[in-house]
Order: C-alpha cells, then sequence, then structure tokens
C-alpha cells in the first residue's frame, strides 16, 4: 500500500509539473496612455500617421510598468492598420518589449487589435506571450494636446519569472 501511495504521489507531482508548462497562464492589464497621432492625408483619399504615447500598464500578473509606444499605420475607407513597437520599464527598472498589430474595419477611435511579446530584461528576459487587447479614445480635457487612451488586455503566455 505504501508504494501505490509513494507512486501516486510520485505521478501527481510529474503530472502538474508537466502541465503548469503545457497550458500557458492567462491574465488580464490595462494601460492608460497619451497618444499623440500626426496625420498626413493623401491625394487618393488615404491618411498616413505616426503615433507616440506614454502612460501605465497596471497589471496583478506582472506588476505595473511605464509604457511608451512609436509606430504609425494607415487609414483608408477600407480599414485601419496600425503597427508599433512598445517598451515597458517595471518598478525593478527591468524592460518588457512588444509589436502591436492592427488591421480593422471599425473605426479608428475604438476597436480591437492584437500584440505580442519581441524581448526584455530581467525578469522579462525569455517571456513569450500574445494579447488581444480592446482600447477606446476619451475625450481631450482642457487644451490637452495628446488624446487620452485606454487598453484592456487579454494575454496568454509566460508570466515574468
Amino acid at each position: 500500500m505504501r508504494n501505490v501511495m509513494v507512486g501516486f504521489v510520485a505521478a501527481a507531482a510529474f503530472l502538474v509539473a508537466i502541465t503548469s508548462s503545457v497550458f500557458p497562464a492567462e491574465w488580464e492589464s490595462n494601460t492608460a496612455v497619451f497618444a499623440d497621432i500626426t496625420i498626413t492625408a493623401t491625394p487618393g483619399g488615404t491618411k498616413i500617421f505616426s503615433y507616440t504615447n506614454h502612460g501605465f500598464l497596471v497589471s496583478d500578473a506582472e506588476g505595473d510598468s511605464m509604457i511608451t509606444c512609436s509606430g504609425g499605420g494607415e487609414i483608408t475607407d477600407a480599414a485601419t492598420t496600425l503597427k508599433l513597437a512598445c517598451e515597458l520599464t517595471d518598478v525593478d527598472g527591468d524592460k518588457m518589449y512588444f509589436l502591436v498589430e492592427r488591421t480593422a474595419e471599425d473605426s479608428f477611435a475604438a476597436g480591437e487589435g492584437r500584440l505580442r511579446s519581441s524581448g526584455g530584461t530581467g525578469k522579462h528576459a525569455g517571456r513569450e506571450f500574445e494579447c488581444t487587447y480592446s482600447f477606446t479614445y476619451l475625450p481631450k480635457l482642457g487644451d490637452m494636446s495628446s488624446a487620452p487612451v485606454t487598453t484592456r488586455n487579454r494575454c496568454k503566455g509566460d508570466l515574468p519569472s
């Protein structure tokens, strides 16, 4: 009986170790940023834009971070495309990088997109994850030149070590 119990415990521990590495973690986070967008219209109706933002990521799973992103995209009658490179710096100074991509047939001011990890330092080194996000541009306050933007992120992958 004792050998059966020891075997059962060993098998259970092995199963837990395997499943924890097979099934990625899932978590949610939120960002609040101020975006600066410059749009240039072309004669054919296409609008090309540059985009930068600065703000905060709030996450119980990953810890809180400062975030900055830059990139750009295109707005046509058919869709909006966006590509950004982002850098986050957490409270320990460790950095996390990810790429944002969005091609959508929704309005420019609200919608959804995807992001994926692209490296990191410290506890973020070697992390691999993907997220879907939904975002909303909020009304500007007073004479503010930057647009406030919030995102809600649903992620799957590796958490910080």
